[in-house]
């Protein structure tokens, strides 16, 4: 039988040779199929008692099992557990998931992350158009590989010199595409992915079959996995950042709602009530997708969307009104079309606009903040039907969520404070030009309790919160007193709104890909729609009325 041997050309470490010996052996059965003890035996060229020693230590701790039935040995449950652990902790592979899916449902074909290691690549996650399938990804050279080319690429310049003339080559024309186009039997496509420092921690790759493959398309298709990388670039910070978030004690009270049966989302978002198609509508922002229930029916879908969008505003037409990256547009459901309308913030690239609320002069409030989420300002915009902006606040950290008071003298949305690392519920009174003339702190998110997020106003003019971290929906009357405490079954609940034939439904998004680690398993149900019956309604959202040409 021959088995790679994974320990070429390393050296042992005076003092350590049994657990060197050990480690060699979960190494060696690592990487290989199930082998006998004389296969073993062989293969290190040790004693049938050392080896006997060694196998009975590692069977102790679960490391190994023993097939009694075919008499041979493999890679243990706990092993299992502890690549789980590490994945699933995992930035890179948290913050790439996304785009990864993605990319199988515009491409219809696999796509990889892959890392380096030393000198060849391999697989640390991997996506599949057809689901969830069983496939072996084989390691493959750093300097020979599309995956390994577009990490290099996106290095430093430093080791041009130690490279072939035709790896330059290759190297060159990655950098001034942005990905690695390679010509072979597969066909496969690559883009580095960077971490929130600008240091390169892997590349997602496709692969397409040459038959079907045109150049072209190819070189489309590059373009197309290229925004991936870029997007989950993005993420890769977020998803550092996010590795912070404290999660607060789960409430012993009873959940007592309805979990809807319409999938995960990466993070829900934005949610909407239309009376006029019975529909909930809402965003799944780092799909990124739009999404639908019925709420008669209970059929609901997805759309994919273009770029990274953040926030859903209805329409007097049948279009929907999103910002994200690309600044402001009008989205036809059911055509697909998209018209862009306006991007304040062109000249700012690395930002992207988040949610929108709409007031009663049907202006639209809209804020941006940074791709990587990073604790860096944006600005709070306030947007005129006829599509001119004035600057609300110049400098602001992450606004998001704004809802306004009945009488629409008084705003409502969350800020984060980076200086002290937790969001605040503001209130702002507006004067009679719609401007805000007074800022107050309603609220104040803490460990214990989670960070406010996601606003919705209720017939009695009371605040309904989504409490990031907390396990729950609170409501607050308009001076911050907290007057209910509704628990739910995921711990990241991000956005809510009232909707359904009655108003009588609090619709809750919620996140997963926001999940500090392990979490995934205590709470898995997060990601999905949850719908809350309060006890109390609330009022139609106000829908914007664009003054077109």
């Amino acid at each position: 039988m021959q088995i790679d041997d994974p320990l070429t050309e390393t050296e042992d470490v005076p003092g350590a040779q049994s657990l060197t010996r050990g480690i060699d052996l979960l190494l060696l059965l690592g990487r290989s199929a199930p082998l006998s003890f004389k296969e073993i035996q062989d293969h290190l060229g040790l004693s049938k008692g050392s080896v006997h020693r060694l196998l009975s230590a590692l069977r102790s701790r679960r490391l190994i099992r023993y097939d009694r039935q075919t008499r041979r040995y493999a890679i243990g449950a706990t092993v299992m557990s502890l690549a789980r652990g590490a994945l699933d902790r995992d930035a890179t592979v948290r913050a790439c998931q996304a785009e990864m899916s993605r990319l199988t449902q515009v491409l219809r074909v696999p796509c990889c992350l892959y890392v380096s290691d030393d000198d060849s690549v391999f697989v640390l996650d991997a996506a599949d158009p057809a689901g969830r399938t069983v496939r072996v990804w084989p390691r493959l050279g750093l300097l020979d590989s599309p995956p390994g080319q577009a990490i290099l690429a996106a290095q430093p310049a430093g080791r041009k010199n130690e490279w072939s003339a035709d790896l330059q080559r290759v190297i060159s024309k990655a950098r001034a595409l942005g990905y690695v186009a390679g010509f072979g039997d597969p066909l496969f496509v690559a883009a580095a992915v960077r971490d929130g420092d600008g240091t390169v921690v892997g590349a997602l790759c496709c692969q397409f079959d040459p038959a079907g493959t045109h150049p072209d398309a190819l070189h489309m298709a590059g373009q197309t996995i290229r925004e991936a990388a870029r997007r989950a670039s993005h993420h890769v910070g977020l998803t550092q950042r996010l590795n912070e978030q404290v999660i607060a004690p789960r409430p012993d009270a009873p959940f007592r709602g309805t979990v809807r049966d319409t999938g995960r989302d990466y993070v829900g978002e934005s949610p909407s009530w239309c009376a006029t198609t019975g529909r909930l509508w809402w965003l799944d922002v780092l799909a990124p997708a739009l999404r639908w229930l019925d709420v008669g029916n209970g059929t609901n879908g997805r759309i994919l969307l273009e770029g990274l969008t953040g926030g859903l505003a209805l329409t007097t037409d049948e279009e929907l009104l999103l910002t994200g990256e690309n600044g402001l547009s009008l989205f036809h459901p059911g055509t697909g079309l998209s018209t862009p309308l306006v991007d304040p913030e062109s000249h700012r690239p690395e930002n992207r606009f988040n949610t929108v609320g709409v007031d009663a002069e049907h202006c639209l409030w809209t804020g941006t903040m940074p791709l990587d989420n990073l604790e860096k300002s944006g600005t709070l915009y306030r947007i005129r039907p006829d599509l001119s902006a004035d600057i609300i606040v110049s400098e602001i950290y992450l606004p998001k969520n704004t809802v306004f008071s009945q009488n629409g003298r008084r705003a409502y949305l969350t800020e984060q404070d980076p200086t002290a690392g937790h969001a605040v519920l503001v209130a702002y009174d507006l004067g009679d030009d719609g401007m805000p003339c007074a800022r107050h702190e309603l609220f104040v998110g803490s460990d214990e309790i989670g960070q406010p997020a996601g606003l919705a106003i209720d017939a009695e003019d009371c605040l309904w919160v989504a409490m990031r971290g907390g396990w729950s929906v609170i409501r607050l009357d308009a001076h911050g007193q907290l007057l209910a405490h509704v628990p739910l079954p995921v711990p990241m609940p991000t956005a809510l709104t009232f909707g359904g034939p009655d108003m009588g439904s609090l619709f809750v998004t919620s996140t997963y890909l926001r999940l500090p680690p392990g979490y995934n398993d205590i709470a898995p149900l997060s990601g999905r729609l949850i719908e809350l019956r309060p006890g109390v309604t609330g009022l139609p959202p106000v829908r914007v009325k664009l003054e077109r040409p």
